[in-house]
């Protein structure tokens, strides 16, 4: 099996990330940078679809006091995790599946094993 991930994986090989991240919105990209720093290997994996995007100006961020653009703030965010090193995938989670062992198949385009899983996919709004 290939695996997707910043490990170093080859043909055949599989690496066990620490984390999957599902959400690409504020949350899951906090989740990120935290577990980055404390030296995680993370993915986190994005539809692209986060409610933040449409935010004119949020004022409930910590940093910001006089408040950021919504589509500023997860660009920043973004910007902090990739340089840290993690994978931001674009793409919908199509199989979640629990490892009898424990941990986790996520199949999002590729494949990723992970010990756990984060799920950060936000709300939906109801008009």
């Amino acid at each position: 099996m290939r695996q997707s991930t910043f490990g170093h994986a080859g043909a055949g090989d599989s690496v066990m990330l620490d984390c999957v991240i599902i959400g690409g919105g504020p949350a899951g990209l906090t989740a990120a940078i935290h577990l980055a720093r404390f030296r995680r290997r993370v993915v986190v994996i994005d539809a692209g679809a986060s409610r933040a995007a449409l935010i004119p100006r949020t004022w409930n961020h910590p940093g910001y006091p006089t408040g950021i653009r919504g589509g500023r703030l997860l660009g920043r965010m973004r910007q902090q995790v990739t340089d840290l090193g993690v994978p931001v995938i674009r793409g919908r989670v199509v199989r979640l599946d629990p490892l009898p062992h424990g941990g986790f198949e996520v199949l999002a385009g590729s494949l990723h094993i992970a010990r756990h899983v984060i799920l950060a996919t936000g709300a939906v709004d109801r008009l």
